[in-house]
């Protein structure tokens, strides 16, 4: 059905609506009312899909990106080195002559 006879049916709807008998007028807005929900309930699961299916390529577009900042370059450590003698200026060993 296009629009155009779906905008029709319902102008001619509104128009003749009421001329109904009460009980009908309550079952034509029954049906409406049932209508529209199940309108209502498609679009917010289309709406919903096109969310999720956004998430995932968000997520996978975040997995599969470069990363903005670059490694950390490794530390180098230095081989330990055999201790070394302390070095004294002056006489300063036991032996040593007092004055």
């Amino acid at each position: 059905m296009s629009l155009r006879e779906i905008k029709k049916t319902i102008f001619e709807l509104r128009k003749d609506f009421g001329a109904l008998p009460t009980h009908e007028q309550v079952r034509v807005t029954q049906w409406l009312l049932d209508t529209a929900d199940h309108c209502i309930e498609r679009v917010r699961l289309q709406e919903q899909n096109s969310t999720t299916a956004e998430n995932r390529r968000e997520a996978k577009k975040r997995e599969t990106e470069l990363d903005p900042k670059p490694p950390t370059k490794p530390v180098r450590v230095a081989e330990p080195s055999k201790p070394k003698k302390p070095k004294y200026s002056g006489n300063h060993a036991p032996s040593a002559r007092k004055w």
